[in-house]
C-alpha cells in the first residue's frame, strides 16, 4: 500500500505532572494533577500527520507491556498503518514530564523497547513509493542512518527532528531535505549561542551552507520559527495564542504541519505559518496527541484553499 509519510521513530507512554514549579534538590513538592497518555516524538508527529489527513505508516518498538498495548491502540485509532511495530522486550518507552504552570515543560525519557529496533528492521518497501519519511533522535543512530541513506537511495523527501541532539555525520547531513531543530539542539549542532532572531538565522543559514542541507527550521517557541535554504535565512513569527496551558508535543504538531505542506506541495512561505497555526493550537490543551487538531480546525490558515 502506498503511504504519503513514513515515520521511524519513538513511541512513549507519557507521564505529565502538572505542578506550580520544579522542586529544589532534595525537596518534597506537591504536584497539582496527574496525566497519562500515548506520546513520544515519532508517534506524536505520525497522529499529528494522520489528523492532517494524511496516510501514515509507522516503523518502531513498544514493550510486553500494558503501555505497549496503549501506544499501538492510539495509533491503529488515528489509522496509522501499525503492522511494522513490533513487541519486544519487557518495557516500553516512558517520558516523565513536568508541566509548569507557564505551559513550559521537561522531561526525562527512559528509552525501553524503541532501543530494540535494529538496522534489520528496515525494509526497502517502505521508501519504494513514498515521498516523505521522517526520522528522530529516540531510537538508535545506526538504524536513522542507515535508514535515512535507503530513503535517499529511493527517493524519498527526508525530515530530521534531531531530538534529543546528538551528532549527525556530514554525509548523512548532506542527505536531509528538512533538518527541525529547537533552538537548544541548534546550539548543540553549531556551537554558536543563540540569544537572539538574529542568531537563530545565522545558525540557521550556516547549518545549510557548511552541511550542504537542502532546508534547515530553527524553533523558536514563543519567537516564532526560522527557515533558512542556501540562499537565505527568514524569521516567520509566531501565532498568536491566547492562553498557553501545555507545551508538550507542539514541536511534534509543528513538524506534522510541515510534512502536510510538501506533501501538497506548498511553497515554505504558506508552510512555515501554517505549521505555526497547528503548534498554537496544540499548546492550548493538556497533552501531545490528545491536543492536535484536525485539518478542519487549522485550515483557515493556509493562505490558498484546495
Amino acid at each position: 500500500m502506498k503511504h504519503d509519510v513514513v515515520v521511524i521513530g519513538s513511541l512513549n507512554y507519557d507521564i505529565l505532572i502538572q505542578q506550580d514549579r520544579l522542586p529544589y534538590v532534595g525537596e518534597t513538592f506537591i504536584g497539582n494533577e496527574l496525566l497519562m497518555m500515548p506520546g513520544g516524538k515519532g508517534a506524536n508527529q505520525a497522529v499529528q500527520c494522520a489528523k492532517l489527513g494524511l496516510n501514515v505508516k509507522f516503523i518502531g518498538c513498544v514493550g510486553n507491556d500494558i503501555y505497549g498495548g496503549e501506544l499501538l491502540k492510539s495509533l491503529i485509532n488515528n489509522n496509522i498503518a501499525t503492522d511494522d511495530i513490533y513487541q519486544r522486550g519487557p518495557n516500553s518507552g516512558i517520558g516523565i514530564v513536568q508541566i509548569l504552570a507557564s505551559g513550559d515543560y521537561c522531561s526525562t525519557i527512559i528509552k525501553g523497547a524503541n532501543y530494540l529496533l535494529t538496522k534489520n528492521d528496515i525494509k526497502d518497501t517502505f521508501f519504494t513509493h513514498t515521498k516523505l519519511v521522517i526520522f528522530q533522535s529516540e531510537v538508535p543512530v545506526d538504524v536513522v542512518e542507515y535508514a535515512i541513506e535507503r530513503a535517499k537511495f529511493y527517493g524519498s523527501q527526508i525530515i530530521v527532528n534531531n531530538a534529543p541532539a546528538r551528532h549527525i555525520p556530514t554525509e548523512i547531513l548532506a542527505k536531509i531535505d528538512y533538518l527541525i531543530i529547537n533552538e537548544t539542539e541548534a546550539t548543540f549542532m553549531s556551537n554558536q549561542d543563540i540569544v537572539s532572531i538574529d542568531d537563530a538565522q545565522s545558525c540557521a543559514y550556516t547549518l545549510c551552507r557548511n552541511h550542504n542541507i537542502k532546508n534547515v527550521i530553527i524553533t523558536l517557541g514563543e519567537q516564532g520559527a526560522i527557515h533558512a535554504d542556501e540562499n537565505k535565512a527568514l524569521h516567520y513569527p509566531a501565532v498568536f495564542c491566547p492562553q498557553v496551558i501545555d507545551t508538550t508535543g507542539a514541536g511534534d504538531s509543528f513538524i506534522g504541519g510541515i510534512a502536510w505542506g510538501i506533501i501538497h506541495n506548498r511553497p515554505i512561505a504558506q508552510i512555515m505559518p501554517f505549521a505555526a497555526e497547528i503548534s498554537a493550537y496544540s499548546i492550548q490543551k493538556y497533552g501531545g496527541q490528545s491536543s492536535f487538531p484536525l485539518l478542519s480546525d487549522v485550515k483557515h490558515a493556509l493562505k490558498t484553499s484546495d
